[in-house]
């Protein structure tokens, strides 16, 4: 393992990993609004705009990352990819097929090729089975009926994310946090999937820790070709990993660019302040400027009209409040950003 990453933030760059321009997966315009129900009848009183109309690709063998402020959609957004949550509407397209037109079978059968790595290593294992049989589930529901075969693949993931096979027989509350994200990375790696969305698989580590699973992300993404969609609020990390950055904001994406160009070259106001809030651990660096924003996250019950960040934005203007910018490019290497006067 390399030393931590967080020692060298200042002279982060984007991984140079070639990575195929196919595109693994391709998502347009998806929402997922969560109805609110009230009344003696239980009726439909609102709905809670989650995500609202977001589109961005994937490309094989890269990491794209999906930062934002917590409550942003960046997590319902990958549930949905995956329909662990159903979509209001909009598609998404895996490897070529639709995966909102696929019948339950055909998506059961699909989902070998992609995969989901919680936040809380603890409560996504079930205490109750021990790590060779949580593992073993996994092949057991996708055919491989052979006992002796099972057990053999489980110590090959194990070892694969620097665990003993001696382990398998041991339950979850026997293991750190660390060692408990390894078992969950080692459950989705089960199938040789092609894609594997993590939900801040890093966030409840300790910051050595965090680096070490991260090393761990990168070496298997270069050994089997995987694919990933890292979703974080930890922005070194998100720098340190990701290919590409989408950054969300109230259930929409308001600005995309590879991480070298988001993070030197930051279009979208949004983006400026969240950058400018990410703690440096250089002290020589720590007197730059930071951008304090006014009051607090709209409710996405009722998400403001025009520009959603307009009532927080020091350079709104009044078309910002009254017309809803469109995502477009900004001619600057891929960027894209959704605002009306993108900063220079």
């Amino acid at each position: 393992m390399v030393n931590s990453f967080l020692e060298k933030t200042e002279e982060i760059s984007k991984k140079n990993i070639e990575t195929d321009q196919e595109i693994l997966l391709k998502v347009d315009d998806i929402k997922m609004h969560f109805p609110i129900k009230g009344g003696f009848l239980g009726k439909v009183q609102g709905h809670v705009k989650a995500v609202d109309g977001v589109s961005f690709d994937i490309h094989k063998g890269e990491t794209f990352g999906l930062v934002g402020e917590s409550g942003c959609g960046k997590s319902t957004t990958g549930r949905v990819l995956l329909r662990l949550l159903e979509a209001t509407s909009g598609s998404v397209e895996f490897d070529g097929t639709d995966l909102f037109s696929l019948s339950n079978q055909e998506l059961r059968e699909k989902r070998r090729d992609m995969q989901l790595i919680f936040q809380d290593p603890f409560s996504s294992l079930n205490p109750r089975l021990s790590v060779g049989e949580t593992i073993a589930r996994v092949l057991k529901i996708h055919g491989m009926n052979d006992a002796a075969a099972r057990e053999k693949r489980v110590k090959e993931l194990l070892e694969l994310v620097g665990l003993n096979s001696f382990y398998m027989r041991r339950y979850p509350h026997e293991f750190s946090g660390g060692q408990r994200q390894r078992i969950g990375i080692a459950r989705a790696l089960a199938l040789n999937p092609k894609l594997i969305v993590l939900d801040e698989p890093v966030s409840a580590l300790d910051v050595s820790i965090q680096s070490q699973v991260v090393n761990l992300l990168e070496e298997l993404q270069e050994n089997f070709g995987l694919t990933y969609l890292f979703v974080s609020h930890g922005l070194n990390i998100v720098r340190h990993i990701s290919n590409r950055v989408g950054v969300m904001y109230l259930g929409k994406m308001v600005e995309l660019a590879d991480a070298d160009t988001l993070f030197e070259n930051p279009k979208h106001p949004y983006t400026q302040a969240l950058i400018s809030a990410n703690p440096i651990p250089n002290p020589r660096l720590r007197d730059t400027e930071k951008i304090i924003l006014e009051g607090d996250v709209p409710s996405p019950i009722n998400p403001p009209s025009g520009c959603r960040f307009h009532t927080r934005c020091p350079y709104v203007q009044p078309k910002c409040k009254e017309v809803e910018p469109i995502f477009t490019p900004t001619g600057n290497n891929g960027q894209y950003v959704a605002c009306h006067y993108p900063l220079n």
